[in-house]
């Protein structure tokens, strides 16, 4: 081989080289691109199957909660439907409280006594209460007595005796209200009662007091008792809805 044969076999052969280094390199580059494209796609794939699985328990819990509440909210308004038909206080007009049957619950709450209660009679609402609760008394009816005979507490002829009733006198104003609860139950609202002339104040007006207005003024306080609370009980059932 002359100088110049071998001059030219060494100036192509880098050539050679060069090219296949290329071809390689391009290969490499090709592959790593479908390989990251492949991989794209499989992560993209994987994304995609999760969203739809995630989207599908949520909507499978959207669906339990909107079943849950609309029973919750039928429940709701049957409860409220009953409780308010149940719990509503009526405002009597007088004639109707002078009608009304007292032997019987009033249906108020302690925070619907402490709407009505004045003067010395305030505390005492529990006490009211317990006497409708034991002997099935009005207990606004008691209340309106005590009220009327003792000037809202006042004014007592005998110790803690708010109601004029008997000559003796009660440890307590608690006590008043128990005894003469007890009293009006069982003698004067009840037909078996010594005392006994019907179930209206009137009625028992006979026989509890000699004044023949005693009634006007006792039906005129329960009137009012039952005017404010029926307006205020009443005011918050109707928030319920």
């Amino acid at each position: 081989m002359d100088n110049a044969e071998y001059l030219r076999v060494l100036n192509e052969k880098p050539k050679f080289f060069s090219k296949k280094a290329a071809i390689l390199t391009a290969s490499g580059i090709i592959l790593s691109a479908v390989l990251f494209i492949a991989g794209f796609f499989i992560i993209i794939n994987d994304i995609d199957s999760a969203a739809a699985a995630a989207d599908k328990t949520l909507q499978k819990e959207k669906s339990a909660a909107a079943s849950d509440v609309d029973i919750s909210n039928a429940l709701r308004t049957s409860t409220v439907d009953k409780v308010i038909e149940n719990e509503s206080i009526p405002a009597y007009s007088e004639s109707q409280i002078r009608s009304l049957d007292v032997s019987k619950p009033s249906g108020v709450t302690l925070s619907d006594l402490k709407l009505v209660t004045r003067g010395n009679l305030k505390g005492l609402e529990s006490a009211f209460l317990k006497a409708e609760e034991d002997y099935g008394i009005n207990c606004l009816f008691v209340m309106a007595i005590a009220s009327h005979e003792s000037a809202d507490g006042t004014i007592c002829f005998r110790p803690n005796n708010m109601f004029g009733y008997g000559s003796s006198g009660f440890s307590s104003k608690a006590e008043g209200i128990d005894v003469v609860s007890k009293a009006l139950a069982q003698r004067y609202l009840s037909p078996s009662g010594s005392l006994y002339s019907g179930k209206t104040i009137s009625d028992v007006n006979k026989r509890y007091a000699s004044s023949t207005t005693w009634d006007d003024k006792v039906a005129a306080k329960m009137t009012s008792y039952y005017s404010t609370i029926s307006k205020n009980h009443n005011a918050a059932l109707e928030k319920l809805k």
